[in-house]
């Protein structure tokens, strides 16, 4: 073999080595950053797992869906997490089997339950969340009156907090103006009048005056004393109705227009009669929403007349801190003959 070729045989070698060393050095990189991502992976997949509850199948039957339901209910997730919870699973459960009683029983009992876990929500001042739990509520039960007491109860811990950031608002202004302002002497306080003694009578004036007899004089006591007897009813001024404050210092509304309601034709007819409650929310321009029958005695006999009447009256609204809002009221109307 020739010096030549021999020297190009060493150079094939050498790179041919470099090349397969480079190749060796790139695959270790990857299948180190591979194990390495797969371990970061494992580790945070039990905390996903604890917070979300157990993986659900996209594909998972009617059996399936209620064991994951019935698990959820035990665990207490009855509205949370959002997608992985007992009343969504349940929920899920209807759209594909309508008639399924496990899951309309099991709706009807955590009910209660869900909605006090939805005021738990409010107060704790997350108002999305709150919102989609009330929203999902509804899905069960529309018409329940609990709903419009949790929306009242959420639509007023909205103004509250409205109305304390306004309040730091205008706080900051008031101090930002103050600091401006130069200080101002205060301003003299104005003089008394001086008192005027009444001048005596001139004796023009005296020799003018006529002397009254005794007659006279009771004559024109008794017309004084008419005169001032049927001034006063003309005077008089009707006191307004006394404002009820309640222990959160909530003045409570009061009814300036109120609407019968008319008795239905055929209770009339067959002389029946009772009452009904009524829930309903005066809103801050003093009109009635969202009127509700909480109860009544016979039911479904006078419940339409009722809400029709209430939905027509007129409030002079409720007041907190001088400001109009909203306010929950409860109402029983009579239907007698």
């Amino acid at each position: 073999m020739s010096i030549a070729a021999s020297r190009r045989a060493q150079g094939v070698a050498r790179y041919t080595f470099l090349i397969v060393l480079a190749l060796v050095l790139t695959g270790g990189a990857i299948i180190f950053w591979l194990l390495k991502s797969r371990a970061a992976l494992d580790d945070a997949a039990p905390t996903v797992v604890a917070a979300a509850g157990p993986v659900i199948r996209a594909d998972a039957g009617v059996d399936e869906l209620l064991q994951h339901a019935h698990q959820a209910m035990a665990d207490q997730r009855l509205l949370v997490p959002a997608g992985n919870n007992a009343f969504e699973l349940y929920l899920a459960v209807l759209k594909r089997d309508p008639g399924n009683r496990a899951a309309q029983d099991a709706l009807r009992e955590i009910f209660p339950f869900a909605a006090h876990a939805a005021e738990q929500t409010i107060d704790s001042g997350d108002d999305a969340e709150a919102q989609r739990e009330i929203e999902l509520l509804a899905r069960v039960d529309a018409r329940n009156y609990t709903l419009t007491l949790l929306q009242s109860k959420l639509q007023a811990t909205r103004d509250a907090a409205a109305r304390q950031q306004e309040a730091q608002q205008a706080g900051k202004r008031e101090t930002v103006a103050t600091a401006r302002a130069p200080a101002l002497a205060p301003p003299p306080a104005p003089a008394a009048p001086a008192a005027v003694a009444p001048a005596p009578p001139s004796p023009a004036a005296v020799r003018a005056t006529p002397a009254l007899t005794p007659g006279e004089q009771a004559i024109a006591q008794l017309q004084v004393e008419s005169t001032s007897v049927e001034a006063a009813p003309r005077a008089a001024v009707r006191p307004k109705p006394a404002a009820i404050v309640d222990a959160n210092g909530t003045t409570l509304p009061v009814l300036t227009h109120r609407v019968e309601p008319a008795y239905p034709v055929e209770a009339r007819r067959t002389r029946r009669q009772g009452w009904v409650d009524v829930i309903f929310t005066v809103q801050p321009d003093g009109k009635v929403a969202g009127a509700s029958v909480a109860d009544a005695d016979p039911k479904f006999v006078f419940d339409r007349a009722a809400l029709a009447a209430v939905s027509r009256w007129q409030f002079i609204p409720g007041a907190q801190d001088g400001r109009p809002v909203a306010a929950q009221l409860r109402q029983r109307i009579e239907f007698r003959l």
